[in-house]
């Protein structure tokens, strides 16, 4: 195989169609967590409720999207495209391919995977070895100590687990279903506002 056909074949990757699978796959996630009775859409009661759990899932933080009934208004009205009063599955779908993935992580989410920090600032490589070999002895000689803290004091990962006590609650899903949609309504919005800034200055100049 040459490298120009492996190059033709990279290049013929469809990214549009790999964007709308990952859009329906979070419809479909979000519609189980908002969906409260069952019936296949979500109401705006529904998205009410879910803008509800937001706000005391996030009582310890400054944020008020679960609180702003204009933006649960904005939001609701951006999702139903049909106006029928309700939001199905197609029409989550769609608003999520619109919006395009997150930016960043979510808040709330672990950082991602990667490379180890480096050493704090004005520390060589040879002091941080140093460091690291006195930690790594004092660890040890503290022995079954150290095991035991580190087990009793493990935290959840999960970014819906809120509260960090290791169960994710129904009203934690809703709250971290609510809080994407609105991470998903703002990217639209600065979308918007980037290409009118953008053709604004190609008009001016």
């Amino acid at each position: 195989m040459s490298v120009s056909s492996i190059g033709s074949a990279a290049s013929s990757i469809d990214f549009s169609e790999l964007r709308k699978k990952m859009a329906d796959r979070m419809a479909e996630k979000m519609l189980k967590d908002l969906d409260t009775d069952g019936d296949g859409a979500i109401s705006k009661s529904e998205l009410a409720k879910a803008s509800q759990s937001a706000a005391s899932s996030s009582s310890s933080t400054t944020s008020t999207d679960g609180t702003d009934s204009s933006s649960l208004d904005d939001l609701f009205k951006a999702m139903d495209t049909d106006g029928d009063g309700s939001v199905s599955k197609s029409e989550l779908a769609a608003f999520m391919e619109k919006a395009g993935p997150p930016q960043g992580r979510p808040q709330g989410a672990p950082p991602a995977g990667g490379p180890p920090p480096g050493p704090p600032p004005g520390m060589g490589s040879a002091d941080a070895t140093a460091s690291s070999k006195a930690t790594s002895s004092t660890s040890s000689t503290s022995g079954t100590s150290s095991t035991s803290s580190a087990s009793s004091s493990s935290t959840s990962t999960d970014p819906m687990d809120a509260n960090g006590d290791g169960t994710v609650t129904t009203e934690e899903r809703m709250a971290f279903a609510y809080q994407q949609l609105m991470a998903a309504l703002k990217r639209l919005g600065d979308a918007a506002s980037e290409s009118g800034n953008a053709s604004t200055i190609s008009v001016t100049s």
